[in-house]
């Protein structure tokens, strides 16, 4: 019954944390280049009173007697698939279709990543994030341009007093394990030994996705299928719930026993 409490308690557990990705989810439906976590779980350590296979007096037991001890959480990674594409006529606004991600230089120094193109230009001409970090290897934008074009292969050119100007190419960044970048918030994730060492190349070359000018990539979060996900962990927190109270009218019933 002791054990009745602890396993219950364990899937509780599991179950909070799930409803709390989901949460995060939900809550960034409208996030542009947000990724939906992905909540993962494993069954725990066995106490086994007979093993599978143990010897008897005459043979051998063709199964055991084991009781599991609950679940835990192993892994809140990252769904990196592809989310839809949104217009908004913003001349720097970019979404890549495919594989790669924009490389973002914080104020430190510090290399992050990013799947969100929303990118504006700053007094000198720097293309930059919303929060103001650099876009690293963007061309500098003449800040007198009337206006700028993008190509699906990266390349940037601007039109000065009507005078095109080809400025260079915007680069990719891809890796091995995306799942296994750190979020950092803001749409940005760093390089950890898990993900690998990040890979730069050209849009729509050697596996890179190509670029979208005028658009967003939106979150690839399905707010249909986060409500059911997001249901099925009520009805199962509420069921583990029910089997701590049903542990509990079984100890109690132990201890008024005469």
């Amino acid at each position: 019954m002791n054990r009745t409490l602890w396993v219950a308690a364990s899937g509780m557990e599991t179950q909070q944390a799930l409803t709390d990705t989901i949460a995060n989810n939900m809550a960034n439906v409208n996030t542009a280049g947000y990724k939906r976590g992905v909540a993962q779980f494993q069954d725990m350590l066995y106490q086994t009173i007979s093993a599978p296979g143990a010897s008897t007096t005459d043979s051998e037991t063709p199964v055991g007697i084991q009781f599991g001890t609950g679940a835990k959480v192993v892994a809140a990674s990252k769904d990196f698939s592809q989310g839809e594409f949104t217009s908004t006529g913003a001349q720097l606004d970019m979404a890549i279709e495919g594989q790669g991600f924009f490389k973002v230089l914080l104020a430190d120094g510090t290399e992050t990543y990013t799947r969100n193109g929303n990118f504006h230009l700053n007094s000198s001409g720097q293309v930059v994030t919303t929060q103001g970090y650099t876009v690293e290897g963007f061309p500098q934008i003449e800040t007198n341009a009337e206006s700028v074009v993008i190509a699906s292969d990266g390349t940037v050119t601007t039109y000065v007093n009507g005078t095109a100007n080809n400025k260079g190419r915007i680069p990719l960044t891809r890796f091995t394990n995306p799942e296994g970048l750190n979020a950092n918030g803001y749409g940005l994730y760093t390089e950890t030994q898990a993900s690998g060492s990040p890979t730069t190349g050209n849009p729509g070359e050697s596996g890179f996705g190509t670029l979208a000018q005028n658009y967003l990539e939106t979150s690839n979060v399905n707010i249909v299928t986060e409500m059911v996900n997001l249901i099925a962990a009520q009805r199962a927190y509420e069921m583990n719930s029910k089997a701590i109270k049903t542990g509990d009218n079984m100890l109690q019933i132990v201890a008024n026993l005469k």
